[in-house]
């Protein structure tokens, strides 16, 4: 499975998710985790003791590692 985030190194702004097929189902069935139940998830690098992200930077060399993401599901504003 390949699951990163990055973010680029000079645009702080942009964010990168880099993912293959078994990845994406991975993501796919987290974010579905969190529209059954308002809550949230962490994934993270074995570097801070997780194992759903992977270490290999997949986006180039002007992005940088990202070692945790944190799905947050939030009540809707209605």
């Amino acid at each position: 499975m390949l699951l990163t985030v990055e973010k680029e190194k000079l645009d702080q702004g942009e964010v990168a998710i880099c993912f293959d097929e078994e990845g994406l189902e991975f993501l796919i069935e987290e974010l579905s985790k969190l529209r059954e139940k308002r809550d949230h998830r962490h994934l993270m690098t074995p570097s801070w003791s997780g194992n759903e992200l992977t270490e290999v930077p997949q986006g180039g060399d002007s992005y940088e590692l990202c070692n945790s993401l944190r799905l947050v599901s939030l009540p809707s504003s209605n």
